[in-house]
């Protein structure tokens, strides 16, 4: 992993982006040398078994969590989409003239990405669904992750970039790092008693499972869940502060959804949770509700922002 990358992973909490590995001469040549060899790569995608070209020279990402993956392996890409609030964490792209725009995640603009010709667009998450579209211009893979499997998934994506970009030790490396950190935080955290994450969002909030969206702190750092929870996927359950009170969780994992979106004249969830049923529980009692970045795990969502998520957690049972 590249110095610039490394500063990045190791800021706690998130700083301004920091792009990491090669240098512009350096993935040039790469991708001179792919064009001369016309190597190919077969990448097992969300949208079947899909032929690219090895070290493709420009490259279009629709999905945050993979735009994440891809900076820590220090990938040139050509194009991404734009969107009403940046995360902090791709400040540096948005102010990137030589990165295209190319529409937004839901309604991508066909013709600029056709004008940017490129060898490979990435598509996942919210952009799963024009996938189909996409193809009609160039390669397309969807590589939306599995949260069922996050960590596992995260990883796996790692890997076939490493082998698509020709970046085998790199992605190695990433994975490496992103599994060890898994283990170090999920021996404390599977130790610190249960729990409960939870996102609040316009005054309410709800509470998300294992194997759901944000099933990470259960599935695969140890979190024992407080209580059920009927969460499914990308959406959690709503809960009231009266069955907060009662599942009176050790811990509190928040995020804010309305801070991540920037919603004007939102409440915090700092005063979401400011009140006598929270304060009841053992979280508030014994100062462990800890609240996540929410931009970085709302809008990204990739290793780097479940490395500094990881970061956040140790930090607090540390304590």
């Amino acid at each position: 992993m590249s110095p610039r990358s490394a500063a990045f992973l190791s800021a706690i909490p998130l700083s301004a982006l920091i792009l990491a590995g090669c240098s512009a001469e350096d993935t040039s040549e790469e991708a001179e040398a792919s064009a001369e060899s016309g190597g190919t790569v077969t990448v097992t995608a969300a949208n079947g078994e899909v032929e690219v070209a090895q070290n493709p020279q420009t490259v279009v990402v629709f999905d945050n969590v993979q735009l994440d993956i891809l900076d820590a392996l220090g990938v040139e890409i050509a194009g991404i989409p734009s969107a009403e609030v940046v995360p902090e964490f791709f400040s540096e792209y948005a102010e990137d003239e030589s990165v295209a725009n190319v529409g937004s995640l839901f309604e991508p603009d066909f013709e600029a990405v056709a004008a940017l010709e490129p060898d490979l667009i990435i598509s996942g998450g919210r952009s799963a669904e024009v996938t189909g579209d996409l193809e009609e211009i160039a390669p397309t893979i969807d590589m939306s992750v599995d949260t069922a499997d996050l960590a596992g998934s995260l990883a796996e994506r790692a890997r076939t970039y490493g082998e698509i970009f020709d970046k085998t030790e790199e992605a190695e490396q990433l994975v490496s790092d992103f599994e060890t950190r898994v283990d170090e935080v999920s021996a404390k955290l599977s130790e610190a008693g249960d729990g409960l994450v939870i996102m609040t969002n316009a005054g309410e909030f709800s509470a998300y499972g294992p194997g759901s969206r944000y099933g990470f702190f259960y599935d695969s750092l140890g979190l024992e869940a407080s209580v059920e929870v009927e969460s499914d996927g990308r959406h959690g359950e709503v809960m009231s502060f009266e069955g907060l009170a009662e599942a009176d969780p050790d811990w509190l994992l928040v995020l804010d959804r309305d801070a991540a979106i920037a919603t004007e004249g939102s409440t915090p969830a700092e005063q979401v949770l400011d009140n006598e049923l929270v304060d009841r529980t053992t979280a508030a009692e014994e100062d462990q509700i800890v609240y996540l970045d929410s931009q970085e795990l709302y809008l990204v969502g990739g290793i780097q922002a479940y490395m500094n998520a990881m970061d956040t957690v140790d930090a607090a049972i540390s304590e």
